[in-house]
């Protein structure tokens, strides 16, 4: 039995037992053992004692198993086999370790690498591979029964360079190939597999000794996997694919049972397997009986044809819809149910429908129509979901019910930004909208016409005051990158549309993309002075202070004058298509100047407030009090004329922190107030 089976058992010696000549270790004369030969050794255990054996507290004493000893000595690296054929009764009981020292101590060769097949006999076989050149001492494992009285040991050692399983690496297999009503049969023996450079670092299966087959797959296959045949029957085998060499990328069984081979083996099953390599590995356990010569089936049948629609939103599988295409989707809604489908509050919570999904990779012309449907239905959705539950909304450009010639209608999809689509149908019954039904999507190009402010120099620049926010509108899908930047800018081949303002006085400046839903990943935080896109302004600071992703720039200190903005297209990261964006102007003496201002003590009473708050401390030279947010947008100015207490109302304010500035011509005073 293997050491590791072991790791509770107490043999005690029998009453008047007497311990054998080799019964120690320090007793026992290496013999040498040279490369291509094979030594014998015999003997008998029956009085075997435990004493001097091993290191006391070491991992192979603290078994406490008696044994007898025989040792060798090999002068290069070598692959032993230890067998015990011959032993009769059979040796079921034995150690799978080489001791290096004596007594044993916590360094030694083990193997998990047995069987009790090769010998014909019932007695083990034991396989350690690329063992260093040393001297080595074996135990004889004693126990009653199983491993008692006369024995024979057959020790032989063949040169290093592999462990004699061809299949030992995943890397030296070829793959066969297997399709759909294919089968493959695999053959071979683990009893020399090695754990070896098997597996990826980190894999849950570091360590296990495997060999390896492998097939290919060109379409979409379910594949079982049979261990049939194998007696005894295998108590332990791996239910996962590798796609990788060495193994990694798993891929781990759908379900599995041990009915199917009729004689209690594993089968494996493998549901919808992608076009690819697979590797299979075969595992070594000799405990388990999972050892030696072996045969695996393999069966292939071809993937259930996908769902043609889906009754939720979220069950999608979503297919390509290329420009100059089209897509049939094919169903039935008679059975359509409102669960999951649409968020609380929508307008369509109650609507009952079934789904089909598309994607596009760049702006398309989409037409969606229903032609074909007899009677024609007399209710349809005229909308595409880009999310679940459904709640962004892109709906028609036009619509008629000509084009099909039936009556039906027909939705089109002017300039849709490129991503994945969900098409709701609707099940209305009191207007014929039920029962199976076809629906024909189309995509073409959409037509390349530049936006409007697609070049700098078509703007007029808005002229943007102190304390006011100006919201720029547009959309860049179409933008190119044509006369945007002087040459040798880093932006010369960016693709933006402009927008322009004119400042009058020292500003501080806010730009925030928080409108954009789904998130704009990558925008531009820079400002030019010139156009084409020359004398570049970088942002101070920039965040995500909008809570959902998007960017708001800052840019401190901006001289009076005329400033472009460029708004960027960057498909990859969702960064193209409509837009709205705010841009903020607050006094430099607010944001940029502060700390060279002199500053008198402001008191705010009560603080924090709900309705009202006193403002004392006021110097009387003050022009005018602002309530900033957290953001520095003003909520509130109130102009002052020599006031040193002022009661301002706050009614209609968001409870949170915010700021309260009291300016002069030469002073600047803030305080933080609190709103309940």
């Amino acid at each position: 039995m293997s050491l590791n089976r072991y790791a509770f058992v107490l043999a005690l010696l029998p009453f008047g037992a007497m311990a054998q000549t080799n019964d120690f270790c320090q007793d026992v004369i290496p013999v040498p053992l040279a490369l291509g030969s094979t030594i014998q050794f015999t003997g008998d255990n029956t009085g075997a004692t435990i004493q001097g054996d091993f290191v006391p507290g070491s991992t192979l004493g603290n078994l406490n198993i008696p044994s007898t000893w025989h040792a060798f000595t090999v002068t290069s690296c070598a692959n032993i086999t230890i067998n015990y054929c011959g032993t009769s009764p059979a040796f079921v009981e034995f150690w799978n370790v080489l001791a290096t020292t004596c007594p044993a101590n916590n360094v030694y060769q083990f193997t998990p690498q047995y069987n009790y097949t090769t010998c014909g006999d019932g007695n083990p076989t034991l396989y350690f591979q690329n063992v260093p050149a040393a001297t080595y001492y074996y135990p004889v494992w004693f126990e009653d029964p199983g491993g008692i009285g006369p024995y024979e040991i057959n020790v032989s050692a063949t040169a290093c360079g592999g462990s004699g399983a061809p299949n030992d690496q995943c890397g030296s297999v070829t793959p066969e190939p297997l399709a759909p009503g294919g089968s493959l049969t695999f053959t071979g023996d683990n009893s020399l597999a090695t754990s070896g450079s098997d597996w990826v670092s980190g894999s849950p299966f570091a360590g296990a000794p495997v060999v390896w087959h492998a097939f290919t797959l060109n379409e979409c296959t379910s594949v079982s996997l049979a261990y049939c045949g194998q007696d005894p029957v295998w108590g332990n085998t791996l239910g996962v694919l590798a796609r990788a060499c060495p193994g990694g990328d798993l891929v781990y069984f759908t379900t599995f049972d041990n009915t199917a081979c009729s004689d209690g083996n594993r089968t494996y099953y493998f549901n919808s397997l992608a076009v690819g390599t697979y590797y299979v590995p075969v595992l070594l356990h000799p405990s388990s009986g999972s050892t030696g010569p072996y045969s695996i089936t393999l069966n292939g049948t071809a993937c259930p044809p996908p769902p043609t629609y889906y009754d939720l939103c979220s069950q999608i599988q979503f297919q390509p819809l290329a420009v100059g295409a089209s897509i049939t989707f094919a169903g039935d809604n008679t059975s359509a149910t409102t669960g999951g489908d649409w968020p609380v509050g929508s307008p369509f919570a109650a609507a009952p429908v079934v789904w089909h999904g598309f994607t596009t990779t760049s702006c398309a012309r989409v037409s969606i129509a229903y032609c074909g449907q007899t009677p024609a239905w007399g209710n349809t959705l005229g909308f595409l979901a880009r999310d679940c539950p459904a709640s962004d909304l892109q709906y028609f450009t036009l619509f008629n019910d000509t084009d099909c010639g039936d009556g039906n209608r027909t939705y089109t999809y002017s300039n849709l930004p490129a991503g994945s689509y969900r098409i709701p149908v609707l099940r209305d019954p009191a207007n014929g909208a039920i029962g199976a039904y076809t629906i024909q999507v189309s995509a073409t190009s959409c037509p390349a016409v530049p936006p409007a402010n697609d070049n700098c120099a078509s703007i007029t620049a808005v002229n943007l005051p102190i304390g006011s926010t100006i919201t720029v509108t547009g959309d860049n899908t179409n933008a190119t990158s044509t006369g945007d930047f002087v040459s040798g800018s880093p932006f010369v081949a960016a693709p933006v549309t402009w927008h322009a303002f004119e400042l009058e006085d020292c500003t501080d400046l806010v730009v925030a993309y928080c409108a954009q839903s789904p998130s704009w990943s990558n925008t531009l935080g820079v400002l030019a002075t010139a156009c084409p896109g020359d004398g570049l302004v970088y942002f101070h600071t920039g965040s995500s202070n909008c809570g959902n992703g998007n960017a708001t720039y800052i840019f401190n200190d901006l001289t009076p004058g005329v400033y472009y903005l460029p708004v960027l297209r960057d498909a990859p990261n969702n960064s193209f298509g409509s837009y709205s964006i705010d841009v903020s102007a607050e006094d430099c003496l607010f944001l940029g100047n502060a700390e060279a201002l002199t500053t008198t003590v402001l008191s705010a009473w009560p603080n924090p407030s709900r309705d009202a708050i006193s403002i004392t401390g006021l110097a009387g030279n003050e022009r005018e009090l602002r309530l900033l947010d957290a953001l520095g947008r003003t909520m509130f100015t109130v102009r002052l004329s020599g006031q040193r207490t002022v009661t301002l109302p706050l009614r209609g304010i968001v409870a949170g922190t915010y700021f309260l500035v009291a300016q002069s011509r030469t002073s600047l005073t803030t305080i933080r107030v609190v709103v309940e």
